[in-house]
């Protein structure tokens, strides 16, 4: 090909054809080229993005539910989420306060972290179910599992958005917070009794 079949300025900016040599055609073939693989891997990158996008999309953040209330009643944990407040052992229906409790579910189970807890849709506490009976229910027999399986963090210190001195009970099998001078009011008669972990219940601030 000759010189003059290529367009002005395929070599440096302003080169002159009828001066160009065979260095400035070679530059301009390298700056071409250099160009060509520029796109050619901005195209590739591009083409990758779903992918990389879709990995991350993966590593998506533990299943939680929130609305999990304290009861000043009977001192145990309970569901908030529906139009009634369940069944309380003290009498009535449950009564929320303090802090709004968000827990992980259907997630592995570790060192720190007990599986096993469920929702009972009788009293609407929360109740482990780790046992061949399922505890005292304060709506009678014993409770009945829905939902969740629910993954307890335990034995961790607290913060200010986690909670420690929630227990188990031995005797209904509910959770309950022991971080008073009595222990609130138990299904199976008197007040609830601690066994095993203490447990760390994550909440908004």
């Amino acid at each position: 090909m000759s010189m003059n079949a290529f367009p002005a300025g395929w070599g440096r900016p302003g080169a002159n054809l009828t001066t160009m040599t065979d260095t400035h055609d070679v530059t301009g073939r390298r700056a071409f080229l250099s160009t060509a693989v520029k796109i050619a891997t901005g195209v590739a990158a591009a083409a990758a993005l779903p992918t990389l996008l879709s990995g991350a999309a993966s590593a998506a953040p533990l299943s939680t539910q929130n609305q999990w209330r304290f009861c000043q009643k009977c001192y145990g944990l309970f569901f908030w989420g529906y139009p009634t407040n369940g069944v309380c052992p003290a009498g009535a229906d449950h009564s929320a306060q303090g802090f709004n409790f968000t827990l992980s579910y259907d997630v592995a189970p570790n060192a720190n972290a007990q599986d096993n807890w469920h929702f009972c849709q009788k009293c609407f506490g929360m109740f482990f179910r780790g046992y061949p009976t399922d505890g005292v229910c304060p709506a009678g027999g014993g409770h009945d599992a829905q939902g969740f399986n629910f993954v307890l963090t335990h034995d961790v210190a607290p913060t200010g958005t986690a909670q420690n001195q929630w227990r188990f009970c031995q005797k209904c099998f509910g959770q309950f917070y022991w971080g008073y001078p009595g222990n609130g009011v138990c299904p199976a008669g008197a007040d609830h009794s601690a066994q095993g972990y203490n447990f760390v219940l994550s909440h908004f601030s």
